[in-house]
């Protein structure tokens, strides 16, 4: 079991990677088409932005597993441990239930699309592809925030310990 969730991480990490690669790769492919050879392709611009960010949006889950996120902590060193404890347990649900929210909200936009045929302009990719994202992002980051909340409950005499990883 310890394996798959390595591979699982990497594949999570070279995906998210190679995407946000792609993306600059092509941007950089439409600016010299655009100014050197003064051809602008316009499906570069678009296949560029969904790239980037899908490789963003997976990306959240990669930062939020190795605790990369930006947060603003002074307030929260000031507390005591206990209460550190428990703002990081409540952090933690509000995670859960925003992660929840973006995958359901963003399985309905996906049904929404797919049932009106819509497709992206310059390209013609159907749109609930380019929106499976949204749901995919809430499905991950509702797992590492679950993952999170196990630890940070399991760790009741170590509340300090927790803390100092948030």
């Amino acid at each position: 079991m310890r394996k798959f969730w390595r591979v699982f991480e990497f594949l999570e990490d070279i995906v998210s990677g190679g995407l946000l690669s792609v993306g600059v790769t092509m941007i950089f492919y439409g600016v010299i088409m655009r100014y050197v050879f003064n051809d602008a392709r316009s499906w570069v611009d678009e296949i560029s932005q969904y790239t980037i960010i899908w490789g963003t949006l997976i990306g959240t889950s990669v930062a939020l597993r190795n605790d990369h996120h930006i947060k603003v902590d002074m307030l929260f060193n000031v507390l005591s441990k206990r209460v550190q404890y428990y703002v990081t347990l409540f952090a933690h649900t509000v995670g859960i239930t925003f992660s929840l929210f973006l995958w359901f909200y963003g399985f309905k936009l996906v049904s929404f699309t797919h049932n009106t045929g819509q497709v992206s302009t310059d390209v013609g990719i159907p749109l609930y592809m380019v929106y499976s994202i949204l749901p995919l992002t809430g499905a991950l980051l509702t797992f590492r925030f679950v993952i999170k909340l196990y630890e940070a409950a399991r760790n009741t005499g170590g509340a300090g310990k927790v803390a100092e990883r948030m």
